[in-house]
């Protein structure tokens, strides 16, 4: 599938929640560094994966993490649980009812339970 309609470029949380799986889960999420909480209006990226160098154990951001000041925040697998959880627990979900099982999650590392 060709995914570079959503790979580094901003993506509302509504246009998130829409991604296949398949791009989800060979992507991770990105948000900027100063971001203190989700809401309707946080714009997220999607980007490589986070990569480690075998020798010195360090992580290596993509360069276009780096070069907007993005910070990792979830796996492309999470967000796509969560987005699915949601979806499992509420016949209709709000995109209220997504930030809110995001938000949950990050401060939790659990599934928001409605």
């Amino acid at each position: 599938m060709d995914c570079k309609q959503w790979i580094r470029v901003p993506l509302t949380m509504e246009e998130l929640i829409s991604i296949p799986q398949d791009v989800l889960d060979e992507h991770a999420l990105y948000v900027h560094a100063d971001m203190e909480y989700i809401d309707k209006e946080t714009i997220v990226y999607l980007d490589d994966m986070v990569d480690v160098d075998d020798e010195t154990v360090e992580e290596i951001y993509p360069e276009f993490s780096v070069e907007h000041n993005l910070q990792w925040f979830f796996s492309g697998q999470v967000v796509f649980d969560i987005i699915d959880n949601t979806k499992h627990q509420l016949p209709n979900p709000t995109i209220d009812d997504y930030i809110k099982n995001f938000s949950y999650y990050n401060e939790n590392d659990c599934f928001f339970t409605f």
